[in-house]
């Protein structure tokens, strides 16, 4: 049979220490009161900021996600316009983006259409802008390097092309480079330099052996060899 725990005197007298912190806890409440309330409402206050803010940013970020959303779906189908009527359009858009992720890429797609349209400053002029913050390796980095390695092939400006192409091929990435360095070779040998395009073509061979675009390489090579 289990042994019940004998009370001594002294401790009937001990008041019981749970009331005793209850009731200085409750002391402690009231002592305190409108401190403690408007502590309280102080954080409701900021964790409601923080929940609004929060809220507007997501807002703000869908419409600008819509507007880059409509830019690409006008120039993927830009039905019955022009050129000129295509990049009007594109502009009108452009201009309600708000500067972030969304407009940089919607930077890169208007320099697309310029390239595409042989305006090939203004091409420059939307890929330098993203050029000028994207970290190299990244993905706008080979997009920007890219557009204008390709506008100053459009400019017969092949000496820029050829620095934009070797600047991606320094900073790689995780971006294809079959078409860099097809680029580089058709660009050296423009600039009446097959010695470097044979260089850049026999390094394809190597790099690429089962590329689809390797006849394009072989046929190169053949030309330039004689």
């Amino acid at each position: 049979m289990a042994q019940e725990t004998k009370l001594k005197r002294k401790d009937l007298k001990e008041p019981d220490q749970f009331l005793v912190a209850s009731n200085e806890f409750l002391e402690f409440l009231t002592r305190h009161k409108s401190m403690l309330v408007s502590l309280l409402v102080g954080i409701l206050v900021i964790a409601g900021g923080i929940f609004f803010i929060a809220q507007q940013k997501s807002s703000e970020s869908l419409k600008m996600e819509s507007l880059y959303f409509q830019m690409t779906q006008l120039a993927e189908d830009p039905k019955e316009l022009t050129g000129e009527q295509l990049i009007s359009e594109l502009k009108s858009i452009f201009e309600q983006l708000e500067e972030g992720d969304q407009k940089t890429r919607a930077r890169l797609l208007l320099g697309d259409v310029h390239y595409q349209n042989k305006h090939y400053d203004d091409a420059l002029s939307s890929f330098k802008i993203v050029l000028d913050t994207a970290q190299p390796g990244t993905l706008n980095f080979y997009m920007a390097q890219s557009g204008m390695a390709h506008s100053y092939e459009g400019k017969k400006d092949f000496k820029n092309a050829i620095a934009h192409y070797k600047e991606i091929i320094d900073h790689p990435g995780e971006s294809p480079l079959f078409y860099t360095y097809l680029g580089l070779a058709r660009c050296y040998e423009l600039v009446q330099d097959p010695q470097n395009a044979l260089l850049i073509l026999r390094e394809m061979q190597i790099k690429f052996p089962k590329h689809a675009g390797l006849e394009k390489v072989n046929t190169s090579l053949n030309r330039l060899e004689g």
